[in-house]
């Protein structure tokens, strides 16, 4: 067993009181468990590095690292992407959404061939780790993208937010009643780029509140210091409760290259869901 838990904070914010704050472990060793820690608040992240083996992630980097033909986000173009998350659609486009959908899964299968797409790569952990499995998330019977690539370019800030079913999802969660997220390291700075996560979840009243008239994200200045700072290293993945607020630094010298998306728990007896 190489699970550890980990009362380190990496960088500033926080304080090493020995609370376990972040776990980590390797892909061989992943649990429920490991999800259920988030779920239940007892850690802030569970880290497993290396989920990406050496020959893989040589490959991947080739072909993700330094490409330039990624889109702008809908609601803020700042922030650059390969695939289409459901939070992006506008109301109205949900259709186009899930036309879309199948063409970039198959698109970015074929870009990381003849290695496994990373996000599959996770919905097979997870499939094999919670007892009733994993699957693509469904709505009407049109299965959802899982797996959008994401460019933040040098000097972007990621500010303090949160994710919530209740706006990334249709009307009612499609029955989902708790929401993780993961994140797959192809390419991290040398310097900034961290992941921050405060001990902080907003109810949705609060969030709007400490929004205020901002499209997106929170103030750094109302939300204070992280609880606990993480710098990732390429190949691993972090996996988080979304519902914390939680924020990446920027970075200084080139793009932090990701691999994400969501997890999503439904009712008793019933698989995981993920999409993007």
């Amino acid at each position: 067993m190489t699970t550890t838990f980990d009362t380190r904070v990496d960088g500033p914010g926080g304080t090493a009181d020995g609370h376990p704050r972040v776990a980590t472990t390797a892909a061989d060793d992943f649990s429920a468990d490991h999800l259920l820690q988030l779920l239940k608040g007892d850690v802030y992240a569970v880290r497993v590095p290396g989920l990406i083996d050496a020959d893989a992630l040589d490959g991947l980097r080739r072909v993700f690292v330094g490409r330039d033909d990624h889109g702008p986000l809908a609601t803020d173009p700042q922030f650059r992407r390969i695939g289409h998350a459901f939070s992006e659609t506008g109301p109205g486009r949900e259709a186009e959404y899930f036309d879309e959908a199948a063409g970039h899964r198959r698109s970015l299968r074929s870009l990381a061939a003849p290695y496994p797409y990373p996000s599959d790569s996770v919905r097979l952990l997870l499939d094999e780790t919670w007892p009733f499995g994993a699957t693509l998330l469904e709505s009407e019977s049109r299965k959802f993208f899982a797996g959008v690539v994401r460019y933040q370019q040098a000097g972007v800030d990621l500010e303090p937010h949160t994710d919530n079913v209740q706006r990334n999802l249709p009307d009612g969660g499609l029955g989902i009643r708790r929401q993780l997220s993961v994140n797959v390291y192809l390419d991290v700075p040398d310097v900034g780029g961290e992941l921050e996560i405060w001990d902080s979840f907003p109810t949705e009243d609060d969030y709007r509140e400490l929004s205020g008239g901002r499209a997106w994200g929170v103030d750094r200045s109302i939300v204070g210091e992280p609880a606990v700072t993480v710098k990732p290293t390429v190949g691993e993945a972090i996996f988080i409760d979304p519902r914390r607020v939680h924020a990446v630094a920027p970075s200084a010298d080139r793009p932090r290259v990701t691999i994400g998306l969501f997890i999503g728990v439904r009712a008793d007896e019933q698989p995981l869901a993920v999409w993007s």
